[in-house]
């Protein structure tokens, strides 16, 4: 969903990127109603980001004022759908890398091949380095 209404305060931009596993396999319909609330919160906090949901993993980059990006992840860390989440980056940004979206979403049918593998592998491995080009690389030709 483009988000035309994001505001950049570029003093207090951060970005948060996480994985999580889900509790229950998720439907179609069920991610659907979960785009569908994410982007209406996303909007009204000025948070934009991207969501990769695969094999019952959720990986989420979220972006924009530190304080909503806190608030969301609070928020997301006491939704009972979720376990086992982790952190895999968080930094202060100068922009953002989804500008446009309240959320962009890729289901796994539509996931370059070796993109999800590399970021799976370096997450995995290195405490230091996620691999954003990868991740970004999923959402190349996005809506």
């Amino acid at each position: 969903m483009r988000n035309s209404t994001a505001v950049d305060d570029h003093q207090n931009l951060a970005s948060k990127t996480y994985l999580s596993k889900a509790i229950d396999v998720f439907s179609e319909h069920d991610l659907d109603q979960l785009l569908i609330h994410c982007r209406r919160n996303n909007a009204a906090t000025s948070v934009t980001g991207a969501l990769l949901y695969h094999n019952g993993y959720f990986m989420q980059l979220i972006e924009g004022p530190l304080g909503a990006i806190n608030s969301t992840y609070n928020r997301i860390q006491a939704d009972s759908r979720h376990e086992v989440l982790s952190i895999l980056f968080e930094d202060q940004i100068s922009a953002r890398f989804f500008p446009d979206w309240t959320m962009g979403y890729r289901a796994e049918d539509d996931m370059p091949s070796g993109s999800l593998n590399t970021i799976y592998e370096t997450a995995r491995t290195s405490t230091t380095r996620f691999p954003i080009n990868d991740f970004l690389l999923m959402f190349g030709d996005s809506n």
